[in-house]
């Protein structure tokens, strides 16, 4: 962990609540976990670097694709839920 201090037991709590009710993780749970700052996570998931959906002007973090990522695993990048542009005639 990049973070001298061990991650926030009520975000832990947090964490375990959302997820057992379906329900991603906000930035500032995944950056607690793996000990980096909000903005710096927001950065990598507008990266795609880290697993995330974009949801209005918010990110949400899938807990099971963020675990996968911490532990190496592969995991797949959410589709575009964008249409593609239209092409110019």
């Amino acid at each position: 962990m990049a973070k001298d201090k061990a991650p926030s037991v009520e975000l832990a709590k947090e964490r375990g609540q959302l997820e057992d009710a379906g329900k991603n993780w906000e930035a500032r749970h995944v950056a607690d976990l793996i000990g980096l700052s909000e903005l710096t996570v927001k950065r990598m998931a507008r990266k795609g670097t880290l697993p995330a959906v974009k949801v209005g002007r918010t990110w949400e973090f899938p807990p099971a694709k963020v675990r996968a990522w911490y532990a190496g695993e592969p995991w797949e990048v959410a589709p575009n839920s964008r249409p593609p542009p239209k092409k110019k005639k």
